[in-house]
């Protein structure tokens, strides 16, 4: 029985048995001394590449951590700069309408010792225009009269004087 493919010829068979042997046996070293650091190295690479994700992931939310705190930071003081300037201007317009009244308050206090001074002069000027006026109708009077007149007479006659004197000059000064 010769078989004309050569498969089930029995005299080669012997050839692909040892063929397939020896496959086998390349198999069975290959997986088991060739495919264990192969599988380790490939293992020990992956748990190494997941550590470096989970690193990269953990700085990665650290990083946006961190720079959420620093815009709140950021945040927070711009806020404390808007609060200084507005209460740098609250105390300028303060200290501004402080300045304000103070100067108003002396220039009311100048303005009433200017008045309290000029009543003084007006009060000095109208003694000293009285007495002038006195002296004048003393001699007036005498030379008008021929004779003197008493201290009593002279005081009256004086007094209506000056007063009507000094209605026409308050009259006149308004």
């Amino acid at each position: 029985m010769s078989d004309p493919t050569g498969i089930f010829d029995l005299p080669n068979t012997s050839l692909i048995f040892w063929e397939i042997i020896t496959f086998a046996i390349l198999l069975f070293l290959l997986y088991r001394y060739v495919y264990p650091p192969i599988r380790d190295q490939i293992q020990r690479r992956q748990s190494e590449i997941e550590q470096a994700i989970d690193e990269a992931q953990k700085t990665r939310s650290e990083a946006r951590e961190l720079l959420a705190e620093y815009r709140r930071q950021i945040d927070e003081a711009r806020g404390e700069a808007r609060q200084i300037l507005d209460e740098a201007r609250k105390q300028g317009e303060a200290a501004r309408e402080r300045a304000k009244r103070e100067a108003r308050e002396e220039g009311d206090r100048i303005i009433q010792r200017a008045r309290e001074e000029i009543e003084r002069e007006r009060d000095n000027a109208l003694r000293q225009v009285r007495g002038e006026v006195a002296e004048m109708v003393i001699l007036t009077s005498e030379r008008v009269i021929g004779h003197e007149l008493d201290r009593d007479g002279h005081g009256q006659l004086i007094s209506d004087a000056l007063d009507s004197l000094e209605t026409e000059v308050v009259g006149e000064a308004r």
